[in-house]
Protein backbone atom coordinates (compact mmCIF):
# COMPACT_ATOMS: atom_id res chain seq x y z
CA UNK A 1 0.00 0.00 0.00
CA UNK A 2 1.59 3.75 -0.81
CA UNK A 3 0.10 6.14 1.11
CA UNK A 4 -0.05 9.88 0.45
CA UNK A 5 -1.78 12.55 -2.35
CA UNK A 6 -0.29 14.74 -4.31
CA UNK A 7 -2.23 17.57 -7.12
CA UNK A 8 -2.81 15.02 -10.15
CA UNK A 9 -0.76 12.04 -8.54
CA UNK A 10 -0.03 10.84 -12.02
CA UNK A 11 2.03 13.60 -12.80
CA UNK A 12 4.52 13.10 -9.59
CA UNK A 13 5.28 9.55 -11.08
CA UNK A 14 5.87 10.84 -14.44
CA UNK A 15 8.02 13.97 -13.81
CA UNK A 16 10.85 11.76 -13.05
CA UNK A 17 10.54 10.41 -16.76
CA UNK A 18 9.41 13.63 -18.49
CA UNK A 19 12.17 15.32 -20.17
CA UNK A 20 12.72 18.20 -22.67
CA UNK A 21 14.91 19.77 -24.86
CA UNK A 22 14.58 23.57 -24.42
CA UNK A 23 19.07 38.90 -22.82
CA UNK A 24 15.21 39.27 -22.94
CA UNK A 25 13.68 41.58 -24.71
CA UNK A 26 10.47 43.32 -22.51
CA UNK A 27 7.04 43.70 -24.49
CA UNK A 28 5.30 46.66 -24.46
CA UNK A 29 2.40 47.98 -25.36
CA UNK A 30 2.41 51.06 -28.45
CA UNK A 31 1.99 54.33 -26.96
CA UNK A 32 -1.55 54.98 -26.58
CA UNK A 33 -2.83 51.81 -26.22
CA UNK A 34 -4.59 50.93 -22.77
CA UNK A 35 -2.39 49.13 -20.24
CA UNK A 36 -3.76 46.32 -18.00
CA UNK A 37 -3.51 46.46 -14.09
CA UNK A 38 -4.10 43.34 -11.86
CA UNK A 39 -3.12 42.32 -8.29
CA UNK A 40 -2.90 39.78 -5.43
CA UNK A 41 -3.59 39.93 -1.61
CA UNK A 42 -0.75 38.64 0.40
CA UNK A 43 -0.14 38.34 4.16
CA UNK A 44 3.40 39.45 5.60
CA UNK A 45 5.09 36.41 7.69
CA UNK A 46 3.65 36.06 11.04
CA UNK A 47 1.32 37.92 10.64
CA UNK A 48 -2.72 37.03 10.23
CA UNK A 49 -4.38 39.49 8.16
CA UNK A 50 -4.50 39.42 4.53
CA UNK A 51 -3.80 43.02 4.20
CA UNK A 52 -1.54 43.82 1.36
CA UNK A 53 -1.33 43.95 -2.28
CA UNK A 54 1.41 43.35 -4.73
CA UNK A 55 0.71 44.97 -7.89
CA UNK A 56 1.23 44.83 -11.62
CA UNK A 57 0.35 46.69 -15.07
CA UNK A 58 1.52 45.97 -18.40
CA UNK A 59 4.21 48.52 -19.30
CA UNK A 60 3.52 50.46 -22.42
CA UNK A 61 6.19 51.87 -24.72
CA UNK A 62 7.13 55.76 -24.57
CA UNK A 63 6.17 55.62 -20.64
CA UNK A 64 8.81 57.35 -18.54
CA UNK A 65 7.15 57.25 -15.30
CA UNK A 66 3.85 55.92 -14.08
CA UNK A 67 1.18 57.48 -11.60
CA UNK A 68 -0.40 54.79 -9.24
CA UNK A 69 -3.86 55.81 -7.52
CA UNK A 70 -5.75 53.89 -4.71
CA UNK A 71 -9.41 54.15 -4.07
CA UNK A 72 -11.27 52.61 -0.96
CA UNK A 73 -14.85 52.02 -0.77
CA UNK A 74 -15.54 53.49 -4.35
CA UNK A 75 -14.10 56.88 -2.69
CA UNK A 76 -12.24 59.44 -5.01
CA UNK A 77 -8.73 57.98 -6.45
CA UNK A 78 -5.18 59.58 -4.27
CA UNK A 79 -1.99 59.18 -5.55
CA UNK A 80 0.08 56.84 -3.66
CA UNK A 81 3.34 57.20 -5.40
CA UNK A 82 5.14 57.78 -9.12
CA UNK A 83 7.43 55.81 -9.91
CA UNK A 84 8.87 54.00 -13.34
CA UNK A 85 8.64 50.22 -12.91
CA UNK A 86 5.97 48.20 -13.32
CA UNK A 87 5.01 46.74 -9.81
CA UNK A 88 4.72 47.66 -6.24
CA UNK A 89 3.05 46.76 -3.06
CA UNK A 90 0.32 48.17 -0.87
CA UNK A 91 0.35 47.57 2.84
CA UNK A 92 -1.74 47.79 5.90
CA UNK A 93 -5.36 47.79 4.15
CA UNK A 94 -7.99 47.87 6.20
CA UNK A 95 -10.16 44.22 6.90
CA UNK A 96 -13.22 44.39 5.06
CA UNK A 97 -12.83 47.64 3.06
CA UNK A 98 -13.00 47.28 -0.97
CA UNK A 99 -10.27 48.61 -2.70
CA UNK A 100 -9.87 49.30 -6.46
CA UNK A 101 -5.87 50.88 -8.08
CA UNK A 102 -5.89 53.12 -11.18
CA UNK A 103 -2.60 53.94 -13.13
CA UNK A 104 -1.68 56.22 -15.42
CA UNK A 105 1.44 55.73 -17.51
CA UNK A 106 3.42 59.46 -19.02
CA UNK A 107 5.95 60.27 -21.44
CA UNK A 108 7.17 62.80 -20.12
CA UNK A 109 4.13 65.22 -19.63
CA UNK A 110 1.57 63.39 -21.89
CA UNK A 111 -0.83 60.87 -20.70
CA UNK A 112 0.06 57.90 -23.18
CA UNK A 113 -2.15 55.34 -21.04
CA UNK A 114 -4.58 54.57 -18.40
CA UNK A 115 -6.08 51.47 -16.79
CA UNK A 116 -8.38 50.47 -13.61
CA UNK A 117 -7.93 47.01 -11.45
CA UNK A 118 -10.62 44.96 -9.96
CA UNK A 119 -11.65 45.04 -6.85
CA UNK A 120 -9.76 43.62 -3.77
CA UNK A 121 -11.05 43.14 -0.43
CA UNK A 122 -8.47 41.96 2.31
CA UNK A 123 -9.87 39.57 4.98
CA UNK A 124 -7.63 37.76 8.02
CA UNK A 125 -6.04 34.88 7.04
CA UNK A 126 -8.12 31.80 7.36
CA UNK A 127 -7.40 28.47 9.28
CA UNK A 128 -6.20 25.01 7.53
CA UNK A 129 -4.04 26.11 5.09
CA UNK A 130 -1.22 23.59 3.57
CA UNK A 131 1.80 25.19 3.04
CA UNK A 132 4.33 25.43 -0.32
CA UNK A 133 7.52 26.43 0.99
CA UNK A 134 9.36 27.77 -2.58
CA UNK A 135 12.78 27.35 -0.76
CA UNK A 136 13.27 23.64 -0.11
CA UNK A 137 11.55 20.60 -1.27
CA UNK A 138 7.87 21.06 -1.32
CA UNK A 139 4.72 19.85 -3.76
CA UNK A 140 1.43 21.02 -4.36
CA UNK A 141 -1.62 18.32 -2.64
CA UNK A 142 -4.22 18.82 -5.24
CA UNK A 143 -6.94 16.25 -5.10
CA UNK A 144 -6.61 13.77 -7.78
CA UNK A 145 -9.16 14.54 -10.86
CA UNK A 146 -9.13 11.14 -11.94
CA UNK A 147 -12.16 9.68 -10.01
CA UNK A 148 -14.57 7.70 -11.49
CA UNK A 149 -17.43 6.25 -9.21
CA UNK A 150 -16.06 6.33 -6.00
CA UNK A 151 -12.72 5.08 -6.84
CA UNK A 152 -9.74 7.14 -7.79
CA UNK A 153 -6.80 5.84 -10.13
CA UNK A 154 -3.26 6.84 -10.81
CA UNK A 155 -1.06 5.72 -12.77
CA UNK A 156 3.14 4.90 -12.46
CA UNK A 157 5.26 4.33 -15.08
CA UNK A 158 8.11 1.92 -14.65
CA UNK A 159 11.10 1.81 -17.33
CA UNK A 160 12.57 -1.65 -18.59
CA UNK A 161 16.87 -2.22 -16.77
CA UNK A 162 17.97 -1.87 -20.42
CA UNK A 163 16.12 1.68 -20.50
CA UNK A 164 13.22 2.72 -21.87
CA UNK A 165 8.96 1.93 -21.00
CA UNK A 166 8.77 -0.70 -19.21
CA UNK A 167 5.29 -0.78 -17.66
CA UNK A 168 2.31 1.31 -16.92
CA UNK A 169 0.94 0.46 -13.17
CA UNK A 170 -2.73 1.32 -12.07
CA UNK A 171 -2.96 2.08 -8.32
CA UNK A 172 -6.48 3.27 -6.75
CA UNK A 173 -8.16 4.56 -3.64
CA UNK A 174 -11.23 4.88 -2.21
CA UNK A 175 -10.22 8.00 -0.26
CA UNK A 176 -7.18 9.80 -2.45
CA UNK A 177 -5.17 9.57 0.31
CA UNK A 178 -4.04 5.36 0.46
CA UNK A 179 -3.35 3.89 -2.92
CA UNK A 180 -2.55 0.13 -3.39
CA UNK A 181 -4.17 -2.59 -5.52
CA UNK A 182 -1.34 -2.23 -8.40
CA UNK A 183 -1.59 -3.51 -11.91
CA UNK A 184 0.17 -3.59 -14.88
CA UNK A 185 -2.41 -1.94 -18.04
CA UNK A 186 0.28 -1.32 -20.48
CA UNK A 187 3.75 -3.32 -21.06
CA UNK A 188 5.96 -2.55 -23.45
CA UNK A 189 4.92 -5.77 -24.93
CA UNK A 190 1.68 -5.17 -26.28
CA UNK A 191 2.16 -3.67 -28.96
CA UNK A 192 5.64 -3.21 -31.54
CA UNK A 193 5.84 0.58 -30.67
CA UNK A 194 6.53 0.15 -27.44
CA UNK A 195 9.09 -2.90 -27.20
CA UNK A 196 11.53 0.35 -27.83
CA UNK A 197 10.09 3.83 -26.80
CA UNK A 198 9.90 6.48 -24.10
CA UNK A 199 7.08 8.59 -23.19
CA UNK A 200 6.94 12.42 -22.03
CA UNK A 201 4.88 15.06 -21.18
CA UNK A 202 1.97 12.10 -20.36
CA UNK A 203 -1.68 13.69 -20.24
CA UNK A 204 -4.47 11.16 -18.95
CA UNK A 205 -7.72 12.43 -18.77
CA UNK A 206 -11.16 11.06 -18.26
CA UNK A 207 -14.07 11.01 -21.19
CA UNK A 208 -17.07 10.43 -19.86
CA UNK A 209 -19.02 9.96 -22.74
CA UNK A 210 -17.55 6.78 -23.54
CA UNK A 211 -15.96 6.02 -19.81
CA UNK A 212 -12.59 5.83 -21.21
CA UNK A 213 -9.33 6.82 -19.68
CA UNK A 214 -7.53 8.50 -23.35
CA UNK A 215 -3.77 8.91 -22.86
CA UNK A 216 -1.75 11.47 -24.66
CA UNK A 217 2.04 11.33 -24.93
CA UNK A 218 5.14 13.05 -26.85
CA UNK A 219 6.53 9.29 -28.07
CA UNK A 220 10.36 8.65 -29.12
CA UNK A 221 12.46 5.73 -29.10
CA UNK A 222 14.56 4.69 -26.06
CA UNK A 223 18.16 6.29 -27.45
CA UNK A 224 17.29 9.46 -29.23
CA UNK A 225 14.76 12.12 -30.25
CA UNK A 226 14.74 11.37 -34.02
CA UNK A 227 10.88 10.14 -34.08
CA UNK A 228 8.82 13.42 -32.77
CA UNK A 229 5.71 11.79 -32.85
CA UNK A 230 2.74 11.68 -30.16
CA UNK A 231 1.15 8.42 -28.98
CA UNK A 232 -2.58 7.50 -27.84
CA UNK A 233 -3.75 4.86 -25.28
CA UNK A 234 -7.27 4.27 -23.89
CA UNK A 235 -8.83 1.93 -21.58
CA UNK A 236 -12.28 1.59 -19.61
CA UNK A 237 -11.33 2.27 -16.16
CA UNK A 238 -10.05 -0.73 -13.85
CA UNK A 239 -9.04 -2.62 -17.15
CA UNK A 240 -6.37 -2.84 -19.47
CA UNK A 241 -5.13 -0.31 -21.68
CA UNK A 242 -5.18 -0.61 -25.54
CA UNK A 243 -1.62 1.15 -27.42
CA UNK A 244 -3.84 2.81 -30.57
CA UNK A 245 -0.57 4.43 -32.16
CA UNK A 246 2.51 6.58 -32.62
CA UNK A 247 2.18 9.47 -35.49
CA UNK A 248 3.07 12.52 -36.25
CA UNK A 249 -0.14 15.10 -36.41
CA UNK A 250 -0.75 15.86 -39.78
CA UNK A 251 2.48 14.90 -40.16
CA UNK A 252 4.17 17.59 -38.22
CA UNK A 253 6.95 16.84 -35.75
CA UNK A 254 5.40 16.60 -32.15
CA UNK A 255 8.04 17.24 -29.12
CA UNK A 256 6.55 18.29 -26.06
CA UNK A 257 2.79 18.61 -25.58
CA UNK A 258 -0.11 18.98 -23.57
CA UNK A 259 -3.88 18.33 -24.08
CA UNK A 260 -6.15 21.17 -23.11
CA UNK A 261 -9.99 20.29 -22.28
CA UNK A 262 -12.06 23.08 -22.92
CA UNK A 263 -15.68 23.68 -21.37
CA UNK A 264 -18.03 21.95 -24.30
CA UNK A 265 -15.75 18.95 -23.30
CA UNK A 266 -13.84 19.57 -26.73
CA UNK A 267 -10.07 19.03 -26.57
CA UNK A 268 -6.75 20.06 -28.07
CA UNK A 269 -3.64 18.86 -28.75
CA UNK A 270 -0.82 21.66 -28.14
CA UNK A 271 2.44 20.39 -29.96
CA UNK A 272 5.92 22.10 -30.54
CA UNK A 273 7.18 20.99 -34.06
CA UNK A 274 10.16 22.17 -36.24
CA UNK A 275 12.50 21.34 -34.01
CA UNK A 276 10.37 22.77 -30.87
CA UNK A 277 10.38 25.93 -33.60
CA UNK A 278 7.02 26.35 -33.76
CA UNK A 279 3.55 25.76 -31.61
CA UNK A 280 1.06 23.68 -33.20
CA UNK A 281 -2.81 23.59 -32.08
CA UNK A 282 -4.98 20.84 -32.86
CA UNK A 283 -8.34 19.93 -32.48
CA UNK A 284 -9.01 16.23 -31.61
CA UNK A 285 -11.95 13.70 -33.15
CA UNK A 286 -14.79 13.82 -30.33
CA UNK A 287 -13.66 10.80 -28.50
CA UNK A 288 -10.53 12.37 -28.19
CA UNK A 289 -8.57 9.50 -29.37
CA UNK A 290 -6.73 11.31 -32.85
CA UNK A 291 -6.46 14.20 -33.92
CA UNK A 292 -9.56 16.03 -36.14
CA UNK A 293 -7.66 18.78 -37.85
CA UNK A 294 -4.70 21.56 -37.36
CA UNK A 295 -6.60 24.83 -36.16
CA UNK A 296 -3.58 27.38 -35.89
CA UNK A 297 0.09 27.59 -35.57
CA UNK A 298 -0.33 29.60 -32.53
CA UNK A 299 3.98 30.49 -32.92
CA UNK A 300 6.43 29.92 -35.93
CA UNK A 301 10.25 30.99 -35.06
CA UNK A 302 9.77 31.41 -31.52
CA UNK A 303 11.88 28.22 -29.80
CA UNK A 304 8.99 28.03 -27.01
CA UNK A 305 8.43 24.39 -25.27
CA UNK A 306 6.39 23.00 -22.55
CA UNK A 307 3.26 24.76 -23.54
CA UNK A 308 0.17 24.61 -20.55
CA UNK A 309 -2.93 26.41 -21.70
CA UNK A 310 -5.71 27.16 -19.39
CA UNK A 311 -9.10 29.47 -19.71
CA UNK A 312 -9.85 32.29 -17.10
CA UNK A 313 -12.91 34.56 -17.31
CA UNK A 314 -13.91 33.51 -21.13
CA UNK A 315 -10.20 34.13 -22.13
CA UNK A 316 -7.74 31.81 -23.21
CA UNK A 317 -3.84 31.87 -21.93
CA UNK A 318 -1.22 29.54 -22.92
CA UNK A 319 1.83 29.84 -21.06
CA UNK A 320 5.26 28.34 -22.00
CA UNK A 321 8.92 28.31 -21.66
CA UNK A 322 12.13 29.23 -23.77
CA UNK A 323 14.07 26.71 -25.41
CA UNK A 324 16.94 26.35 -23.33
CA UNK A 325 17.99 22.83 -22.05
CA UNK A 326 17.54 22.00 -18.48
CA UNK A 327 18.46 25.63 -17.10
CA UNK A 328 15.77 28.47 -16.14
CA UNK A 329 14.78 30.26 -19.05
CA UNK A 330 12.47 32.85 -20.17
CA UNK A 331 8.94 32.27 -19.58
CA UNK A 332 6.35 33.96 -21.89
CA UNK A 333 2.30 33.66 -22.61
CA UNK A 334 -0.27 34.89 -25.02
CA UNK A 335 -4.11 34.92 -25.13
CA UNK A 336 -6.60 34.45 -26.92
CA UNK A 337 -11.12 35.68 -27.03
CA UNK A 338 -11.52 32.43 -29.23
CA UNK A 339 -9.35 29.30 -28.88
CA UNK A 340 -9.85 29.17 -32.77
CA UNK A 341 -9.20 32.94 -33.06
CA UNK A 342 -6.30 35.32 -33.43
CA UNK A 343 -3.33 34.81 -30.12
CA UNK A 344 -1.90 38.09 -28.70
CA UNK A 345 2.25 38.87 -29.33
CA UNK A 346 4.32 37.15 -26.91
CA UNK A 347 4.49 38.82 -23.54
CA UNK A 348 6.46 38.45 -20.71
CA UNK A 349 5.56 37.61 -16.94
CA UNK A 350 7.70 37.38 -13.98
CA UNK A 351 11.01 37.72 -13.83
CA UNK A 352 13.75 36.81 -17.22
CA UNK A 353 14.88 33.33 -14.85
CA UNK A 354 10.96 32.07 -13.61
CA UNK A 355 12.56 32.96 -10.34
CA UNK A 356 15.15 30.29 -11.16
CA UNK A 357 12.82 27.64 -13.11
CA UNK A 358 11.32 26.90 -16.35
CA UNK A 359 7.27 27.29 -17.18
CA UNK A 360 5.34 24.68 -15.97
CA UNK A 361 1.76 23.50 -15.60
CA UNK A 362 -0.77 26.14 -14.61
CA UNK A 363 -3.77 24.81 -13.01
CA UNK A 364 -7.04 25.75 -10.31
CA UNK A 365 -5.98 25.28 -6.93
CA UNK A 366 -9.55 24.27 -6.94
CA UNK A 367 -9.95 21.75 -9.93
CA UNK A 368 -12.90 22.75 -12.58
CA UNK A 369 -14.41 25.25 -10.86
CA UNK A 370 -11.64 27.07 -8.67
CA UNK A 371 -10.92 30.52 -9.30
CA UNK A 372 -7.04 30.89 -8.05
CA UNK A 373 -4.82 29.66 -10.80
CA UNK A 374 -0.93 29.09 -9.58
CA UNK A 375 1.90 28.21 -12.03
CA UNK A 376 4.03 25.33 -10.90
CA UNK A 377 7.09 25.97 -12.44
CA UNK A 378 9.78 23.77 -12.82
CA UNK A 379 13.72 23.08 -11.64
CA UNK A 380 15.59 20.78 -13.59
CA UNK A 381 18.61 20.44 -11.37
CA UNK A 382 19.26 17.39 -11.97
CA UNK A 383 21.23 18.54 -15.50
CA UNK A 384 22.41 21.33 -13.95
CA UNK A 385 26.30 21.94 -14.04
CA UNK A 386 27.99 22.68 -11.21
CA UNK A 387 25.06 21.84 -8.66
CA UNK A 388 24.92 19.07 -5.86
CA UNK A 389 20.73 18.89 -6.26
CA UNK A 390 20.20 15.74 -8.55
CA UNK A 391 16.89 16.19 -8.09
CA UNK A 392 13.77 17.96 -10.02
CA UNK A 393 11.74 20.40 -7.74
CA UNK A 394 8.87 22.79 -8.29
CA UNK A 395 8.47 26.61 -7.69
CA UNK A 396 5.04 27.51 -6.73
CA UNK A 397 3.86 31.24 -8.36
CA UNK A 398 0.12 32.49 -7.99
CA UNK A 399 -1.01 33.73 -11.25
CA UNK A 400 -3.52 36.81 -11.32
CA UNK A 401 -5.37 38.24 -14.55
CA UNK A 402 -6.77 41.30 -15.73
CA UNK A 403 -8.69 40.85 -19.86
CA UNK A 404 -5.87 39.00 -21.27
CA UNK A 405 -2.79 39.71 -19.04
CA UNK A 406 -1.47 37.48 -16.38
CA UNK A 407 0.54 38.46 -14.13
CA UNK A 408 3.00 35.93 -11.72
CA UNK A 409 6.04 36.99 -8.58
CA UNK A 410 7.99 35.23 -6.27
CA UNK A 411 6.91 34.43 -2.75
CA UNK A 412 9.17 32.31 -0.21
CA UNK A 413 5.86 30.59 0.77
CA UNK A 414 2.25 30.23 -0.56
CA UNK A 415 -0.86 28.93 2.22
CA UNK A 416 -3.60 27.36 0.14
CA UNK A 417 -6.67 25.01 0.77
CA UNK A 418 -8.29 23.33 -2.19
CA UNK A 419 -11.47 22.92 -0.71
CA UNK A 420 -11.68 26.28 -0.02
CA UNK A 421 -10.19 27.82 -3.23
CA UNK A 422 -7.70 29.75 -0.98
CA UNK A 423 -4.18 31.11 -2.35
CA UNK A 424 -2.10 33.12 -0.06
CA UNK A 425 1.73 34.48 -0.94
CA UNK A 426 3.43 34.95 2.25
CA UNK A 427 6.38 37.86 2.34
CA UNK A 428 9.05 37.88 4.60
CA UNK A 429 9.02 41.46 5.39
CA UNK A 430 7.87 44.73 3.26
CA UNK A 431 9.73 46.04 -0.06
CA UNK A 432 12.32 48.56 1.66
CA UNK A 433 14.91 48.83 -1.60
CA UNK A 434 12.69 49.90 -4.83
CA UNK A 435 13.46 53.24 -5.78
CA UNK A 436 15.79 54.28 -2.85
CA UNK A 437 19.22 55.81 -3.99
CA UNK A 438 21.60 52.90 -5.67
CA UNK A 439 24.83 53.27 -6.90
CA UNK A 440 27.48 50.59 -8.27
CA UNK A 441 31.28 50.46 -8.72
CA UNK A 442 30.93 50.90 -12.44
CA UNK A 443 27.34 51.61 -14.36
CA UNK A 444 27.08 52.21 -18.25
CA UNK A 445 25.32 55.43 -19.19
CA UNK A 446 22.36 53.33 -20.45
CA UNK A 447 21.64 51.05 -17.78
CA UNK A 448 22.56 52.54 -14.19
CA UNK A 449 22.60 51.11 -11.23
CA UNK A 450 18.97 52.34 -10.48
CA UNK A 451 17.81 49.98 -13.43
CA UNK A 452 18.16 47.21 -10.75
CA UNK A 453 16.04 48.55 -7.94
CA UNK A 454 13.32 50.20 -9.92
CA UNK A 455 10.31 47.38 -9.31
CA UNK A 456 11.17 46.23 -13.36
CA UNK A 457 12.73 42.62 -14.05
CA UNK A 458 13.31 43.52 -17.86
CA UNK A 459 14.81 46.31 -16.89
CA UNK A 460 18.82 45.98 -15.92
CA UNK A 461 21.80 47.48 -14.54
CA UNK A 462 25.41 46.59 -16.45
CA UNK A 463 28.84 47.22 -15.10
CA UNK A 464 31.73 48.46 -17.37
CA UNK A 465 34.02 46.20 -18.41
CA UNK A 466 34.46 42.59 -17.40
CA UNK A 467 35.88 43.32 -13.78
CA UNK A 468 35.60 40.93 -10.65
CA UNK A 469 34.77 41.22 -8.17
CA UNK A 470 32.34 44.43 -8.74
CA UNK A 471 29.75 45.82 -5.88
CA UNK A 472 25.77 47.19 -6.36
CA UNK A 473 24.51 48.61 -3.15
CA UNK A 474 21.86 50.69 -2.11
CA UNK A 475 20.81 53.36 0.44
CA UNK A 476 17.25 51.73 2.63
CA UNK A 477 17.33 55.45 3.91
CA UNK A 478 17.23 54.75 7.58
CA UNK A 479 18.68 51.68 9.35
CA UNK A 480 15.81 48.77 8.71
CA UNK A 481 15.81 44.87 10.39
CA UNK A 482 16.45 43.05 7.14
CA UNK A 483 14.64 39.86 6.52
CA UNK A 484 15.40 38.18 2.64
CA UNK A 485 17.44 39.13 0.13
CA UNK A 486 15.96 38.64 -3.40
CA UNK A 487 18.06 38.85 -6.63
CA UNK A 488 17.06 38.73 -10.58
CA UNK A 489 20.58 37.54 -11.90
CA UNK A 490 21.88 37.91 -15.66
CA UNK A 491 22.55 34.61 -17.66
CA UNK A 492 23.62 34.53 -21.77
CA UNK A 493 21.36 31.69 -23.07
CA UNK A 494 23.16 28.73 -23.90
CA UNK A 495 26.15 29.84 -21.67
CA UNK A 496 24.03 30.02 -18.50
CA UNK A 497 25.99 30.76 -15.19
CA UNK A 498 25.92 31.44 -11.33
CA UNK A 499 27.16 33.77 -9.37
CA UNK A 500 29.12 33.51 -6.07
CA UNK A 501 28.62 36.84 -4.11
CA UNK A 502 28.38 38.07 -0.48
CA UNK A 503 25.47 40.42 0.56
CA UNK A 504 26.79 43.09 3.42
CA UNK A 505 25.15 45.45 5.60
CA UNK A 506 26.39 49.06 6.71
CA UNK A 507 24.86 51.26 9.29
CA UNK A 508 27.47 54.32 8.20
CA UNK A 509 28.48 53.57 4.56
CA UNK A 510 31.97 53.30 5.89
CA UNK A 511 32.11 49.96 8.69
CA UNK A 512 30.65 46.94 6.49
CA UNK A 513 29.59 42.93 8.07
CA UNK A 514 28.82 40.23 5.74
CA UNK A 515 25.37 39.25 6.76
CA UNK A 516 25.49 36.42 4.57
CA UNK A 517 28.42 34.42 2.52
CA UNK A 518 26.59 33.20 -0.71
CA UNK A 519 30.10 32.11 -2.64
CA UNK A 520 28.84 28.30 -2.34
CA UNK A 521 25.68 29.76 -4.70
CA UNK A 522 24.92 26.88 -6.96
CA UNK A 523 21.60 28.59 -8.29
CA UNK A 524 20.81 30.12 -11.76
CA UNK A 525 19.27 33.30 -12.36
CA UNK A 526 17.44 33.39 -9.22
CA UNK A 527 18.80 33.40 -5.12
CA UNK A 528 15.86 34.08 -2.62
CA UNK A 529 18.55 34.39 0.82
CA UNK A 530 17.14 35.00 4.49
CA UNK A 531 18.92 37.33 7.19
CA UNK A 532 18.76 36.75 10.66
CA UNK A 533 19.27 39.14 13.38
CA UNK A 534 20.87 42.38 10.85
CA UNK A 535 19.65 45.84 11.56
CA UNK A 536 21.59 48.07 8.50
CA UNK A 537 20.52 50.55 6.11
CA UNK A 538 23.11 50.45 3.17
CA UNK A 539 22.86 46.38 1.43
CA UNK A 540 25.68 45.99 -0.41
CA UNK A 541 26.27 42.57 -3.16
CA UNK A 542 29.40 41.92 -3.20
CA UNK A 543 30.39 39.95 -6.98
CA UNK A 544 32.76 37.63 -6.62
CA UNK A 545 32.12 35.74 -9.88
CA UNK A 546 30.28 33.63 -11.93
CA UNK A 547 30.68 30.54 -13.03
CA UNK A 548 29.74 29.50 -16.83
CA UNK A 549 28.34 25.89 -17.27
CA UNK A 550 29.87 25.27 -21.04
CA UNK A 551 32.85 27.54 -20.35
CA UNK A 552 35.54 27.48 -17.66
CA UNK A 553 36.43 31.64 -18.29
CA UNK A 554 34.68 33.92 -16.51
CA UNK A 555 33.40 36.71 -19.90
CA UNK A 556 30.17 38.17 -17.63
CA UNK A 557 29.96 41.39 -17.44
CA UNK A 558 28.90 42.29 -13.54
CA UNK A 559 25.22 42.78 -14.20
CA UNK A 560 21.75 42.33 -12.28
CA UNK A 561 18.02 42.19 -13.22
CA UNK A 562 16.45 43.55 -10.19
CA UNK A 563 17.52 43.45 -6.17
CA UNK A 564 14.85 43.01 -3.27
CA UNK A 565 15.74 44.03 0.03
CA UNK A 566 12.53 43.29 2.50
CA UNK A 567 12.13 43.78 5.90
CA UNK A 568 10.79 45.94 8.94
CA UNK A 569 11.49 49.13 10.63
CA UNK A 570 13.53 48.53 13.65
CA UNK A 571 10.87 49.71 15.96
Amino acid sequence: MIKGKSWMAIVIALMLLTVHLTSSAQTVHAAGEETHIAATLFVLKNESEVSNAKIHWAPVQGATAYELYRSENNAPYTLLQTLTGTTTDDYDLNIGSSYKYHVKGYGGTSLLTSAVSPEYTPYSLPEDLTTFDNTTQSTLMLPNELKVGDTYYRFNFVQKPTGGFGEMIQQTSTDDITYGNDKVVLSYTDHPDLANSKFEGINILYHAPTNKFVFWAHYENSTDYTLARVSVASATPGEDFTFHKSFRPEGNQSRDISIFKDDDDSAYLISTANNNSDTILYKLTSDWLDVDHQVSVIYQNQHRELPKMIKKDGIYYLFSSQAAGWYPSIPLYSSANSIDGNWSELRTIGNTSTFSAQSGSVMRVKPDTGNNVVMVAYRWMFGWAGTQNGTTEERLLPVWFSDGYAFYDYFDQVLYNTSDDVVVPVQNGKLLSQGKPATAQTATGTNPASNANDGNYQTEWVGTGSSWPHWWKVDLGSVHQLNNVQISWWMQKGSEGFYKYKIETSTDNVNWTVALDRTNNTSYGFTSDTLSSNAARYVRINMQSATLHNNPNNWYTPRLWEVKVFGSDTN
